[in-house]
């Protein structure tokens, strides 16, 4: 046996890291068993119960082999297909350990695995282990079992209450470890708030009808306190086989698994992101505009009066002047006040009219000394 097949039948409750949900998982080795055949599994989103079958050597084997290989090849997310494929090799597994000598020929067992998150709920199911949901106070069963009793009573020729007594209720018509080609069952629902989940091996519902089994589920709220109950109300009634219980309450709007919220925070940054760089970029056709078309003075090489594109000054170490003309005028030709005003770099809405107010400055210059300074000339453009 596994080293780790103790370990798989720890009962666990409480809501896990990666659960969004209170569950309770109990498992209990009933009144007239002398080992506890039944495994259980409870790694949120993941639940499972598997039953060694009952009169075959080393069912505990079966159940615990099973219920490791789910572990190991379910998927992390609710994947009906997946988690299908997962049981499948929960059978396969078996039936190589027999091959490889590992517990004993004939061994097998029935899975319930159920994956739940983000609202919706994935079930792979092979023989009369159970799923149910509560919802609205009423209990309806998920799955159907398969059994020799289960399809006569589907078929109408005994009746639910011939059932629950006929000699072979106990004859499994499909189990792991029996057939490499193993046909699963597969159900898919979605759950609301306020529902609750159970997946139960027989041990259960061959002690307690499903009514009594929906009145225990509606008395308690809290779900280890309703596992406790089920498995005290099957011992109670005798308690003939293991008893495997969980319990799992849906007490969230479509909650989101971890990778959905993951994905919606990377999605706001990414947003933000966007809406950042559309401001700046904004921003900066806007200034580039703005600069482009305006224009300042300033005084150049030698002394000689520029035309400037742009505005004075940078911004992050980008100069806002994107060419120079020089005219043929130079600072001191003109009167202290503007040369004054052209020291300071006076800026203009465009090039045209920085040349204007420079042409007005030599014709102030002029009629100020009564001298010819010469002919203003048009500004020369330089590299």
């Amino acid at each position: 046996m596994s080293p780790r097949v103790s370990s798989l039948r720890l009962t666990a409750s409480g809501r896990r890291q990666r659960s969004h949900y209170p569950f309770s998982a109990q498992t209990n080795i009933g009144r007239q068993r002398t080992i506890n055949e039944d495994s259980i599994l409870a790694l949120p989103p993941l639940f499972a119960v598997a039953d060694g079958l009952g009169g075959h050597e080393a069912g505990e084997v079966a159940s615990a082999l099973a219920i490791d290989t789910l572990r190991d090849h379910a998927p992390r997310a609710v994947d009906t297909p997946a988690l299908v494929r997962a049981v499948q090799a929960a059978n396969n597994a078996i039936i190589k350990g027999i091959e490889a000598g590992i517990g004993h020929d004939g061994m097998g067992c029935t899975m319930t695995a159920l994956m739940v998150e983000a609202g919706k709920a994935s079930i792979a199911q092979v023989g009369d282990s159970r799923a149910y949901l509560l919802r609205g106070r009423q209990l309806t069963q998920i799955t159907e079992d398969h059994s020799v009793v289960a399809a006569m009573l589907r078929s109408g020729h005994i009746t639910s209450e011939e059932a629950r007594v006929h000699p072979q209720r106990s004859v499994i018509t499909r189990a792991l470890g029996s057939d490499p080609e193993l046909i699963v069952d597969r159900f898919e629902i979605d759950v609301l708030r306020g529902d609750r989940l159970l997946i139960c091996s027989d041990g259960l519902t061959s002690m307690v009808d499903d009514e009594h089994i929906t009145t225990i589920l509606n008395a308690r709220s809290d779900p280890h306190q309703a596992a406790l109950d089920l498995i005290a109300a099957a011992n109670k009634a005798g308690g003939t086989d293991n008893i495997s219980v969980i319990v799992i309450d849906i007490d969230e709007d479509q909650p989101q698994s971890r990778t959905h919220r993951r994905s919606r925070l990377w999605l706001w940054i990414l947003i933000w992101i966007v809406l950042v760089a559309g401001l700046i970029a904004a921003v900066a056709f806007g200034v580039s505009r703005y600069t482009r078309s305006a224009a300042y003075l300033d005084v150049g090489r030698n002394g000689l009066v520029t035309v400037n594109q742009g505005v004075p000054g940078s911004i992050l170490g980008f100069s806002l002047t994107y060419a120079s003309e020089e005219s043929t005028i130079t600072v001191a030709d003109l009167t202290a006040a503007d040369q004054s005003a052209v020291r300071a770099r006076p800026t203009y809405p465009s090039l045209d009219k920085a040349r204007r107010d420079l042409e007005s400055m030599a014709r102030r210059a002029k009629s100020f000394s009564g001298q010819d300074p010469g002919t203003p000339g048009m500004p020369e453009s330089t590299p």
